[in-house]
């Protein structure tokens, strides 16, 4: 009985993991950038809006009278620079990005920003790397990217970003579980478990 209840909790959670997930985001970028990203599950039954939001005063200051205590910062990078230099880890972490973004579909992606350095002709050299690109990839993209040189003596960006992705979360699964599984991995692990057993003793 408890064999086939498992089962069929597995079995319903792989059907959920199948549900594609549909991201929206958008980045205006006109003096501050503001960043803005929905999440659509179950062919958008379920969705939820990110984005930035300002904290009340109240709020504000509940944040800092609860924050924590400080830790001491030179451990805690001593501890980062060790498992940094695990041998294989940025080999690992490599294949793991390629892994997931191999399995991100990009059904849409829109750019349109005005770019520019202080100096004009920091611009135009700039833009003489990128022209070349910019061109290829019109021809090459369905995606509408337009990107515009301002020869202004000021730095200018202005415009905006604007992708629609799908996902599987399934999909996710084997690159995760291969790189959980690696030898760097988990002796970057055993370094922090044994880092933070020492710091309680």
């Amino acid at each position: 009985m408890w064999a086939i209840a498992v089962i069929a909790i597995l079995a319903v959670i792989i059907l959920l993991l199948c549900v594609p997930l549909d991201i929206l985001l958008r980045v205006d970028v006109n003096g501050k950038p503001r960043f803005r990203m929905r999440l659509a599950w179950l062919f958008g039954l379920v969705s939820k809006e990110l984005g930035r939001q300002k904290k009340e005063p109240e709020k504000e200051k509940e944040a800092v009278e609860r924050k924590p205590k400080p830790r001491d910062r030179r451990a805690d990078t001593r501890v980062m620079f060790e498992v940094l230099r695990t041998k294989g880890l940025f080999t690992q972490l490599g294949r793991l990005l390629r892994g997931l973004l191999s399995r991100v579909k990009i059904r849409e992606l829109t750019a349109d920003l005005t770019v520019g350095l202080d100096n004009p002709a920091d611009t135009a050299l700039l833009f003489g790397f990128v022209a070349p690109a910019k061109l290829l990839l019109s021809y090459a993209s369905p995606n509408k990217i337009r990107l515009e040189p301002s020869f202004a003596d000021e730095a200018v960006l202005e415009g905006y970003l604007s992708g629609a992705a799908r996902v599987q979360p399934v999909q996710f699964v084997p690159p995760l579980i291969g790189f959980a599984c690696s030898l760097p991995t988990m002796r970057a692990v055993k370094i922090l478990v044994l880092t933070r057993w020492k710091g309680k003793k």
